[in-house]
């Protein structure tokens, strides 16, 4: 299981890189030469894709190496999309040609110029755009949710898809705990895909974690990127370092009037393992029934099966990223129905899709900032 997710994406970005020659490069750029020159180029960006997912799954590279790799990436993406809209804007210019065959030839050559020119540039800031947007690290988002039956008031912080791990480290991890703390929430929700290694990796990045600090508790639920490095070793450090792993449970959360269920599940990705698969019944078992209910779920598609006779007043998710990297965020919504920020599931049932609050893959973001989210719970 470990090998097949790097494997599909390398077949992924064989496939955009291929189509990047054949259908950008080949077709902008005439001199032989700086043609060759791009070819080769995209050679290199490839094994550094390659690089990556060595480095991220298999073997441990040096930090500023890793970084160059992760680049690969974001530069595979990039042209690609810029591919996409280079061919949408030819095929404009092709059909100028034929609606309007009085449209000189010196005209159809100046704009397919600008176009192949504008391309270029438009890369250019697009790549550099994300990388700097990645680069300021997660925003505050503050969220009032209104509960049926709770009395008092609550407050909770969410941190999702941190993917500690190549460039997350525990620099990294250390800034996002303090502001984190800063909020001061009652309790902490880690939703999913918070450790993306072998956890004997990263021991400096998991005590920074551990300095999380919330009266009620710190609470964490598996994502699939857990599934993928061990789940058995992490949660066992994971709980030796005090925080509370929810596998299919529910507790209660009590703050003088203010009561709530709190309930966690394993993440979607069990099922096509067979192991660690979610079960909301048994997640719902200790519920009290008296009291709102907060249901923690990685993926937004778990709302699906979150049904009215469950009485869920909200679910607590993340994975999409936001899409991380504008337009990716199309495809993600192929796959899930909610992509980020608060929306009303069933008149009973709100979902919060976070963010992300680190990244994955490349050190970019493009229209959808990291975001450590705050909520303010109180009275209907």
């Amino acid at each position: 299981m470990k090998i097949l997710f790097p494997v599909l994406m390398l077949l992924v970005f064989l496939g955009f890189h291929i189509g990047i020659y054949f259908f950008f490069i080949k077709q902008i750029v005439k001199p032989s030469t700086s043609r060759r020159v791009l070819k080769y180029f995209l050679v290199f960006n490839f094994f550094g894709v390659v690089l990556y997912f060595f480095g991220r799954y298999f073997v441990d590279l040096p930090q500023s190496l890793y970084f160059l790799a992760s680049l690969s990436i974001g530069v595979g993406f990039v042209l690609f999309v810029v591919m996409l809209l280079y061919q949408a804007l030819s095929l404009i210019v092709k059909l100028l040609v034929i609606f309007f065959p009085k449209f000189s030839k010196g005209r159809r050559g100046f704009f397919q110029n600008s176009l192949n020119v504008t391309s270029g540039i438009f890369a250019l800031g697009y790549l550099g755009f994300g990388v700097a947007e990645a680069k300021f690290g997660p925003v505050v988002e503050k969220v009032k949710i209104l509960l049926n039956g709770f009395e008092g008031k609550m407050t909770a912080v969410q941190i999702s898809d941190l993917h500690i791990g190549g460039l997350i480290e525990e620099n990294v991890v250390g800034k996002i705990v303090a502001e984190a703390n800063a909020l001061k929430p009652d309790f902490i929700v880690l939703t999913g895909d918070i450790v993306d290694t072998e956890i004997s990796k990263v021991p400096k990045a998991i005590d920074a974690l551990a300095q999380l600090e919330a009266p009620l508790g710190v609470y964490f639920i598996l994502g699939n990127h857990e599934y993928f490095h061990g789940i058995a070793p992490l949660l066992d450090v994971l709980k030796s370092k005090g925080i509370i792993v929810l596998e299919n449970d529910c507790v209660l959360l009590e703050k003088e009037e203010a009561k709530l269920n709190l309930a966690g599940v394993y993440d979607l990705f069990g099922r096509r393992i067979n192991a660690l698969e979610p079960n909301l019944e048994e997640a719902l078992q200790k519920r009290i029934p008296t009291c709102p209910l907060v249901l923690l779920a990685h993926q937004p598609k778990f709302a699906l099966e979150v049904k009215e006779k469950h009485n869920v007043d909200l679910i607590l998710s993340g994975h999409t990223h936001g899409g991380q990297i504008f337009p990716f965020s199309f495809l993600v919504k192929l796959d899930q129905p909610y992509l980020k920020g608060l929306y009303q599931h069933s008149p009973k049932t709100q979902i919060y899709v976070n963010r992300g609050t680190g990244f994955w893959g490349p050190p970019m973001r493009i229209l959808s900032k990291a975001e450590i989210t705050y909520f303010e719970f109180s009275s209907a």
